[in-house]
């Protein structure tokens, strides 16, 4: 809990490559459940069959962000590969879970849920970096099917994968098809995240525990 009031004190205060990147998006009550997602903003080839690959390098970049590395969760790449589906990679399979709502960092909700996530639209344009930051257009890679799982024969680790670009239909996932050889950046979202006590709150709870302590101190002695 410690790690993330920092983290949330950060994405207040805090400002990155001159967006502010926010972690806990607004409207959400203390205890609600929710995913954040970006684009990075580094490339890299889809030539790996091995989905930990593209796991390891989104989590690089997300630990390179202070606010997102004091979270303390899990990252994993929105990709497929021969062997592992996007939706059983991130955790958001609609078969097996409803899941959580997924914001992007800059407090937009990109989806209301897994199956909204799979349903051949988002709610908003997928083209936000780790930084808060809205990119240009740009080609993701994703080798992967607009339900979420692998685009047979252009998964990630084939010679030509699937991307996706910034539409908010099914081209987020599935726009085209190019040689893996070539760099581009990859999708990312986190592991589940529970909105903490609002920072006013929490302050105040914390003054009071500092003034109770005083106060049995005094009284002890």
């Amino acid at each position: 809990m410690n790690r993330f009031i920092i983290a949330l004190l950060l994405s207040v205060f805090s400002i990155s490559a001159n967006a502010i990147t926010i972690t806990v998006p607004t409207g959400l009550n203390p205890g609600d459940s929710y995913r954040l997602a970006f684009l990075t903003s580094t490339t890299r080839d889809a030539t790996s069959t091995n989905i930990a690959d593209y796991n390891n390098f989104v989590t690089a970049v997300a630990n390179d962000v202070p606010e997102l590395a004091l979270l303390g969760t899990t990252w994993t790449v929105i990709g497929s590969t021969a062997t592992v589906d996007a939706r059983d990679n991130t955790g958001t399979n609609l078969n097996v879970a409803t899941g959580a709502p997924i914001y992007l960092l800059n407090d937009t909700k990109l989806a209301d849920s897994n199956s909204d996530l799979w349903d051949g639209t988002i709610d908003t344009a997928f083209e936000v970096n780790e930084f808060g930051n809205t990119v240009a257009t740009v080609n993701m890679w994703t080798g992967t099917s607009p339900d979420g799982t692998e685009n047979v024969g252009f998964a990630l680790g084939t010679v030509s994968a699937i991307y996706g670009n910034s539409s908010i239909t099914t081209g987020w996932i599935l726009q085209g098809q190019a040689a893996t050889s070539a760099a581009r950046p990859l999708y990312a979202i986190s592991g589940n995240l529970i909105a903490p006590i609002p920072i006013p709150a929490a302050l105040w709870l914390f003054g009071s525990a500092i003034g109770l302590l005083g106060w049995m101190r005094r009284k002890a002695s």
